[in-house]
């Protein structure tokens, strides 16, 4: 088990995303979330908008955007909260998996990819590029790809800024 698994089995993740930070964070982000897909509805149907969250945790985003009608995929590395999130009974088709290893998505497939959790969870910058360099590639031309990021290396969102 690894190190971030063993964390995230003792923390009970739920209790943040309650919590009166974990709401500004969660209506702050849901704001940027819904002026992207404004934006996508107006060539695309919702029913037909592919959203993409890795590092989903117990699903915050990802059945908030399933319950408003979008086809929502979910990844996550650690199991409880995959656990959790598969619990809560959604159209989310979730599965374990690791931000830097998309495999199993074709290239393109999405058109909004949500990057919340694992920037902060990823220390070295090749592991930090790997993460961005597989979310630009099953992010669809055109679509959007939302990344949250505490700043300690100036060259990951030079590389973000300039990606297409």
């Amino acid at each position: 088990m690894t190190e971030l698994e063993l964390y995230y089995n003792k923390f009970y993740e739920e209790r943040r995303l309650d919590s009166r930070h974990g709401q500004v964070e969660y209506i702050t982000s849901m704001k940027y979330i819904h002026e992207c897909l404004d934006r996508l509805e107006s060539t695309e149907t919702r029913d037909n908008i592919k959203i993409l969250d890795l590092g989903a945790g117990t699903g915050r985003y990802s059945i908030a955007l399933a319950e408003e009608g979008y086809d929502v995929t979910a990844v996550e590395l650690v199991q409880h909260n995959l656990g959790i999130l598969k619990s809560k009974q959604s159209t989310v088709k979730a599965f374990k998996g690791d931000a830097r290893t998309l495999s199993r998505f074709d290239n393109d497939t999405f058109d909004l990819t949500l990057v919340f959790g694992p920037m902060y969870h990823l220390f070295t910058y090749e592991d930090k590029l790997k993460a961005l360099q597989e979310a630009i590639r099953v992010t669809k031309r055109g679509g959007f790809l939302l990344v949250a990021y505490c700043m300690n290396e100036y060259g990951v969102i030079t590389y973000a800024m300039s990606f297409r």
